[in-house]
């Protein structure tokens, strides 16, 4: 067998797939600056460029291991793919925040709060989603709970988190595939009940 870094990348992400944990630190390695100046590059924020280049790293982590990537020799387009994605949901999502802040400083000129008033129907939702990913975090392992809980409740990016728990980034990304991927089979189990 070759050694890993020898490996084509698209050797890396087939052995990777099969279970070989390293094989992912391989390609991690070989990614990692390109991708980050890429989106530091474009955002230019470096906290910014932090969080995008962590969930780009955790949908590959997810797609590899849902075989969402097919061995085409174009992991590096695989790569390009998901990283112009999220930048582009990024710049989409701070244009709708800015227009939202605009629409919102113009009705408070307007005094026209019934305008922005959340139906109870919507708010009844929410909560009920809410309470259900809140349910499912808490069958989590504790590690797993450690780090969805640090993500989506207090917003930290996976480095604060690797650091606050004392793992390496790739340990709080794997910590947290694992939590998405137990959630996703909870909530089967629970909607076939």
């Amino acid at each position: 067998m070759k050694q890993l870094n020898m490996m084509t990348d698209e050797e890396l992400a087939m052995e990777y797939m099969s279970g070989n944990n390293y094989a992912f630190d391989q390609l991690l390695s070989r990614y990692k600056a390109k991708v980050f100046n890429y989106i530091f590059s474009m955002t230019k924020d470096k906290l910014t460029a932090e969080d995008i280049f962590q969930d780009v790293f955790v949908r590959i982590i997810v797609g590899l291991k849902e075989g969402k990537y097919a061995n085409k020799g174009v992991f590096s387009y695989w790569v390009a793919t998901i990283t112009r994605n999220l930048l582009i949901d990024h710049f989409r999502k701070d244009r709708i925040q800015a227009a939202d802040l605009n629409e919102t400083n113009d009705l408070t000129k307007m005094h026209l709060p019934q305008l922005t008033d959340v139906s109870a129907e919507t708010t009844i939702v929410h909560t009920q989603v809410k309470d259900s990913a809140v349910n499912l975090m808490n069958h989590l392992p504790e590690l797993q709970r450690e780090v969805v809980y640090m993500k989506f409740f207090e917003d930290k990016s996976f480095k604060e988190i690797a650091s606050l728990t004392n793992v390496s980034i790739n340990t709080s990304l794997g910590r947290m595939r694992y939590a998405i991927l137990n959630m996703r089979r909870m909530a089967r189990k629970y909607d076939s009940l």
